[in-house]
Order: structure tokens, then C-alpha cells, then sequence
């Protein structure tokens, strides 16, 4: 369960004028560390505005609490393929989604740009075990 969280950076930047045909999101979990009795995610969520207009970029952390055996399974599937469980990677991705589209609307509206989207609650599901989970560009 999601406890907390706070933003340890945020900046936009404007490149040009120009109209805006899109919107890329791009959510990267840096680090997952114990710390204490919680779990802490560090993470970057970059927006970037098509045709190069600006880009957006919000880091922060997130603190969860959970118990002994969920963040133990969380941590050993981390460390070994630098994945979060499905029902864990839910949580932590709706969070960073909320917290940086909150984030970047008021930093988008500084330098002139519509607020970036901000998407419904994340849903992740298993890869079929016979195939090969695809790769996000």
C-alpha cells in the first residue's frame, strides 16, 4: 500500500512554439531499496511534447508499507530482473502517474502548454508464459 511520496525535482522546458500533436509518457523506476519496515521507489516521469515543442521531466520517490513476505517477494523479483510485481507495479505506477501529471500542470501551464494527460488507473497483467513479453519503445 502506497503511504507517501514527495518530488525531489521538477522542470519544464519550452523549445519552440508550434502545435502540439502529442504526448509521449515515460515512467522509469530508478531504484526499489528497503528502508526500514517500508519499501522506497525512486522514479523519473519525462512528458514529452511531439514535433520537439518541450519537455517535461518530474522525479520523486514513493514510500510503500507492506508486509514481511509481499516485500520480500517484491524485492527478490526486483533484484533479480529489475521487474515489479504485477499488483505492486499497478500501485506504484498510478501513483507516479498522479503525482506527476499533478506535478506537470502547473509546470506546463508556466511555459504556455496544456496540462499533460493524465491516464486512468494502471492495469498490469502477466505475459502469456508462452511468449515472449514485448519490449516498450
Amino acid at each position: 500500500m502506497i503511504t507517501g511520496g514527495k518530488i525531489l525535482s521538477a522542470s519544464a522546458e519550452r523549445f519552440k512554439d508550434g502545435q502540439i500533436k502529442g504526448l509521449s509518457v515515460h515512467m522509469d523506476i530508478g531504484k526499489l531499496e528497503e528502508d526500514e519496515k517500508n519499501l522506497k521507489v525512486t522514479y523519473t516521469c519525462t512528458f514529452k511534447y511531439d514535433e520537439g515543442i518541450a519537455e517535461i521531466v518530474v522525479k520523486g520517490e514513493l514510500f510503500a508499507l507492506e508486509d514481511v513476505d509481499r516485500r520480500k517477494k517484491v524485492l527478490d523479483d526486483w533484484k533479480k530482473n529489475k521487474l515489479l510485481t504485477s499488483d505492486f507495479a499497478e500501485e506504484v505506477l498510478t501513483a507516479i502517474n498522479y503525482a506527476s501529471a499533478s506535478t506537470g500542470t502547473l509546470l506546463a501551464y508556466s511555459v504556455g502548454l496544456g496540462a499533460p494527460l493524465n491516464v486512468p488507473r494502471a492495469r498490469v497483467e502477466e505475459a502469456p508464459k508462452d511468449k515472449k513479453p514485448s519490449k516498450a519503445g
